[in-house]
């Protein structure tokens, strides 16, 4: 057991107490009527206990920012309304948008418990991420602790000297039983520093109020010295564009500010006009600039969302910010209100399994690129080249053959942005729900378009989804509506389009056939093509640079490399005895014709062979959507209107004061 230092109470396991029956009163009536009697007392003190322990309690969080240098962040939490003789304290172990366990409790120290008059309480931890307090009696209890964060994402938090940008999952305890009472926080911060948040558009406001935990999590902070932002109102709703970065120049930054809001107030335009009006008054767009990260990232909300461009900000950053405001906006809809029935209200101490991840990420990827043409952001080549792309990323997947649209969403706890501590096949064996989603919101829109003669469109499916679910009568504190089954899809893709889509379901979103790219381009009078093939024969392998050569990471099953032999971790140290240190494997293989019998010198632990291996033909390099000769007037039409630009929004940006 563990705990307060203070305390005096000794050891041993937690005793619960509870009033009990007078049974000198029991043993004088006849023993049947003694019994129920019994029972009926019993019965009404333990509802008494769950009715006292499950009542609304009064909560006030102080967050404090202060130990900047140490990457911490201190928060006290206060109970009152207290009626149980324990109270648990927990951090979920993972974070709704991403489907990892991260067990945010790794970062929580120097937990302490008192009551309302500084007394000391006894506590102890009955697993990782929960701290239970024995309250004593107290109707008031005071917990108290800090959290470590230095990792900027979507997901964790960094506390630092320049800012503090924190995810709530990570930093905010809930009490176990009490997640749907009303929660108010207090943010102390540095003098001169703002906030950012989608909590309120006044950056000195430090006081918020949030109905329910789960709603208080789903609201990332910036908290700085230097966030600026602009705003726009579009709908009748107020949105904000807020940005951290780094060593932007003055000048440079008023303009490129600039740039990226008129960016994306035209994702903001389209999306606002196809969707029904979503229930926030509003939004904002969290955006940071940190070229040294490694990687970047965007994480959805109910009214903001937060992005992280691993570029400075610039032209290029922009860009790729664009891309990822879309896919993040589009979230507003499809997944945080249009959500599937597991996800929300959440369990936080343990993954919650859904099989629609592919439409909820995966048709939201394929409305960003959408959502893109149609502002205008991207011209109809580009849109056709990212779609190309994700053709050309599924079909270069082995899994694909193994792993269905389904599969891939309830198993993407295993491969969500976390780390893998033992050897996974997972190269050969899984394929992404974000991109077979992708495209499989792709050939739905084009299948309902055409057996619909272009009346009806997957926005309709959208749409329809939306209001069924999103507009029901709540089921639970969370949010209005209730979520949606995996079958539900296939009845609103039904009702849309007049036809049956169960097939269709069973093949390509159950199942792991081809998918028909071909026919159903072919609809809309387009046709995917083989790009221009490499020149260079085939390994059939994934590798990384090594110092001696080239490391195996993954074959592909059935392969040139797999045929003979060749494995994962085996070391390619030379090609006919010209080494893969000094040129690469692609130019080394540049003299050879397909079917060439090739000695590859491989290094497997200590020992060195010669692995002779039979050369494939060029891999393509990727598909190309193009035009469908001699396509008929209607299949032009679906072209046409799919492809279409809609006209662009009046955009004007308006600082803040």
């Amino acid at each position: 057991m563990m705990r307060d230092k203070n305390s005096t109470t000794s050891g041993g396991s937690i005793r619960t107490r509870t009033a009990r029956p007078d049974h000198r009163i029991i043993r004088s009536l006849p023993r049947p009527a003694g019994l129920v009697l019994a029972i009926l007392l019993s019965a009404a003190i333990q509802a008494s206990a769950a009715a006292q322990s499950t009542a609304p309690l009064q909560l006030h969080y102080q967050l404090r920012i202060a130990q900047l240098s140490e990457h911490l962040a201190g928060m006290d939490i206060d109970a009152r309304g207290v009626a149980s003789q324990s109270l648990d304290f927990a951090i979920p172990a993972w974070s709704p948008g991403r489907y990892a366990i991260y067990d945010f409790a790794k970062n929580v120290q120097e937990f302490t418990a008192t009551d309302a008059n500084g007394h000391p309480l006894e506590w102890s931890q009955p697993d990782k991420q929960t701290w239970r307090v024995e309250t004593g009696g107290a109707t008031e209890i005071r917990a108290r602790y800090k959290v470590f964060g230095n990792d900027l994402n979507g997901s964790f938090s960094q506390i630092d000297t320049t800012h503090a940008n924190l995810n709530g999952a990570s930093i905010f305890m809930y009490i176990a039983g009490h997640k749907s009472d009303p929660v108010h926080l207090d943010i102390d911060v540095p003098d001169g520093w703002k906030v950012a948040s989608g909590y309120s558009l006044d950056p000195l406001q430090h006081s918020f109020d949030a109905p329910n935990y789960d709603r208080l999590i789903d609201t990332p902070l910036e908290i700085s010295p230097s966030v600026t932002w602009e705003e726009f109102t579009d709908h009748g709703k107020t949105f904000r564009v807020a940005v951290h970065d780094y060593g932007t120049d003055a000048d440079e930054r008023v303009a490129l500010l600039k740039k990226l809001t008129d960016g994306v107030h035209k994702i903001v335009a389209i999306d606002m006009a196809m969707m029904p009006a979503p229930d926030f008054d509003h939004y904002t767009f969290l955006f940071h600039f940190a070229p040294e990260i490694a990687a970047g990232d965007g994480m959805e909300h109910l009214n903001s969302t937060e992005i992280i461009i691993n570029q400075l900000l610039s032209d290029d950053g922009i860009d790729e910010a664009l891309v990822d405001a879309a896919h993040e906006f589009f979230h507003a809809w499809n997944v945080k209100r249009l959500r599937p029935a597991a996800l929300g209200p959440f369990d936080y101490t343990k993954e919650d399994y859904t099989q629609s991840l592919w439409f909820a990420e995966g048709v939201t990827t394929y409305y960003s690129y959408m959502t893109l043409r149609r502002a205008g952001i991207w011209t109809e080549a580009e849109f056709r080249k990212r779609l190309s792309g994700e053709i050309q990323t599924l079909e270069s997947e082995p899994g694909r053959k193994l792993m269905s649209a389904e599969s891939s969403s309830f198993h993407a706890w295993f491969y969500d942005r976390s780390a893998q501590m033992q050897e996974t096949n997972f190269a050969n064996t899984t394929i992404s729900y974000y991109n077979k989603g992708a495209i499989l919101g792709m050939l739905l829109d084009l299948e309902i378009r055409a057996r619909t003669g272009e009346r009806k469109s997957l926005d309709d499916v959208m749409r329809l989804m939306y209001q069924r679910f999103y507009g029901a009568p709540a089921g639970t504190y969370y949010l209005p509506g209730r979520g949606y089954e995996e079958s539900d899809i296939l009845q609103a893709l039904n009702e849309v389009s007049g036809s049956d889509f169960t097939d269709f379901f069973r093949r390509y979103v159950q199942g792991t056939d081809p998918l028909p790219y071909s026919e159903t381009l072919a609809k809309a009078g387009l046709e995917p093509q083989n790009a221009p093939e490499g020149s260079e024969p085939s390994l059939g392998i994934q590798y990384r640079p090594a110092n001696t050569g080239i490391l195996i990471t993954s074959v592909n099953p059935g392969g040139a490399a797999d045929r003979a032999g060749l494995g994962r971790d085996d070391l390619l140290v030379a090609v006919d005895n010209f080494s893969l240190a000094t040129e690469s494997l692609a130019d080394r293989l540049k003299i050879y014709p397909p079917g060439a019998e090739v000695p590859f010198t491989v290094q497997r632990h200590a020992d060195r062979e010669i692995v002779t291996v039979k050369l494939d033909p060029p891999r393509h390099d990727g598909y190309e959507i193009v035009d469908l000769p001699g396509a008929t007037a209607q299949q032009a039409a679906i072209r046409r209107t799919w492809l279409m630009s809609a006209p662009n929004s009046s955009v004007s940006s308006v600082s803040p004061p």
